[in-house]
């Protein structure tokens, strides 16, 4: 038992934090940072589906993050498998990092990042954490995707986001309650206390088993199951952010929808996910960036949202 304690403490703790598009994942990684004891030194890894970091970019200039590193254009769990391999080298080679914490893509899968680590000598899987909006535990449509379901099976727990956007009490009981009859099984824990997701929890216990490749079983759950696209425009156009609004909600093949905007008061950071429209003062940016992420769809649907895009602009 010494010796599997000392090898324990030997080995780089490592916290993933998955969830659906949109469901808080980095907000939690600004505030585990702002939290975090100050003799550590962490290494964050962002994966995003796009080829642009949005979220990099707003964790950069949110916090001082110490080391991030970006996975842009695919998920870590598949299409982008080697990249994830070649920053988990780089970031034990160092020698210099006592925690590495791992954003997946919001299309990402868990069990492959999970066994991806497990196999590793030098890392020590903790408990996966998996951030679940509230206000989508009631919507059809996402509950139908393989891969919001998996996230939640996978991780070993549950926390809730955006319950302070609920005046309803009743409300927000009654869809707890609604979860906790789907998956009995979860720890749910309170976000307020997110930091004590990583000391408070033992590692996860490694089993013996054979790396495998989960999404050649599941076809599902695959990145090429859904689009992304970058629209940039120069720091001159001023967009109306309502109208931008107004055309993610009007197509329901949009699943996310993020990037730094210029409107008559200022820059604004851009979130549009299935339960809310937000927005957010952030520094000058050299050109207005909108990435838009759907699920499958016909081959002229971003040339329709570029034309729809282009009456949100109001010079």
């Amino acid at each position: 038992m010494v010796c599997l304690e000392v090898a324990f403490m030997e080995r780089i703790p490592v916290n993933i934090i998955t969830g659906f598009l949109g469901a808080g994942k980095t907000t939690a990684i600004i505030q585990l940072l702002s939290e975090k004891q100050t003799e550590e030194q962490w290494a964050i890894i962002i994966n995003e589906f796009g080829k642009i970091s949005i979220d990099s970019k707003t964790l950069r200039s949110s916090t001082i993050a110490g080391n991030v590193y970006d996975i842009s254009g695919g998920c870590i769990c598949c299409s982008a498998k080697s990249y994830f391999h070649e920053n988990l080298t780089e970031i034990i080679q160092s020698g210099k990092f006592s925690r590495i914490i791992i954003e997946p893509s919001g299309l990402g899968g868990v069990e492959m990042v999970s066994e991806i680590i497990e196999s590793i000598s030098a890392l020590v899987l903790m408990p996966k954490i998996c951030m679940v909006d509230i206000h989508l535990l009631d919507n059809p449509r996402l509950q139908q995707l393989p891969v919001y379901k998996m996230q939640i099976i996978k991780s070993d727990i549950i926390v809730f986001t955006k319950c302070d956007l609920i005046t309803d009490k009743t409300l927000e009981f009654e869809l707890k309650k609604k979860f906790n009859a789907l998956y009995p099984d979860k720890v749910i824990h309170p976000y307020p206390e997110i930091s004590a997701l990583l000391y408070d929890y033992p590692p996860v216990i490694q089993q013996k088993k054979c790396l495998r490749l989960i999404n050649e079983d599941n076809k599902d759950l695959e990145d090429s199951n859904y689009q992304k696209k970058l629209f940039t425009f120069d720091e001159n156009t001023v967009f109306n952010p309502e109208k931008l609004s107004d055309i993610f909600k009007k197509y329901s093949v949009i699943l996310r929808a993020k990037g730094y905007i210029y409107t008559t008061n200022a820059w604004l950071l851009m979130n549009y996910t299935l339960s809310e429209f937000n927005l957010t003062s952030c520094n000058s940016q050299t050109y207005n960036e909108i990435v838009i992420i759907t699920g499958k769809t016909d081959a002229g649907f971003f040339t329709l949202i570029e034309q729809e895009i282009l009456h949100a602009i109001i010079c």
